[in-house]
């Protein structure tokens, strides 16, 4: 806000655009001494526990995050209401144990999935190699 208070912007429309501390309306007005630290920090991959040992400069994490080969996905079996995540090895032993899935070398099973924006749907082909 313009008395130095800060916020981040992810807290900023809770607090319906009013500083916290001190009610002020808080505008849009950056904070570049905390951007200067944000840009110095490196942070682990929030997919280190799926097997990511990454380190990413933190304005970089975001991107690496979408496209990590390490992060979960949902259970890809067609008419179901499976809730199982998990990565890629584990999701293919999960349908060929769980759902019966014949999933030999050079198979193929295809199937569609909802991104975290539901309007955002892709095919894709798995193929056990």
């Amino acid at each position: 806000c313009s008395n130095g208070h800060t916020l981040c912007s992810g807290c900023k429309p809770r607090v319906h655009n009013r500083c916290p501390t001190c009610r002020h309306e808080l505008g849009n007005i950056r904070c570049l001494a905390l951007e200067k630290v944000a840009a110095s920090l490196e942070l682990p991959c929030k997919y280190q526990s799926f097997g990511c040992m990454g380190i990413y400069p933190y304005y970089s994490k975001l991107k690496h995050e979408s496209q990590c080969s390490f992060r979960p996905y949902n259970c890809p079996y067609a008419g179901s209401e499976c809730t199982v995540v998990g990565d890629i090895p584990s999701l293919v032993a999960h349908l060929k144990d769980d759902h019966k899935v014949d999933m030999h070398n050079g198979s193929t099973f295809n199937h569609r999935y909802v991104k975290s924006n539901p309007h955002e749907v892709e095919n894709a082909t798995w193929m056990l190699t």
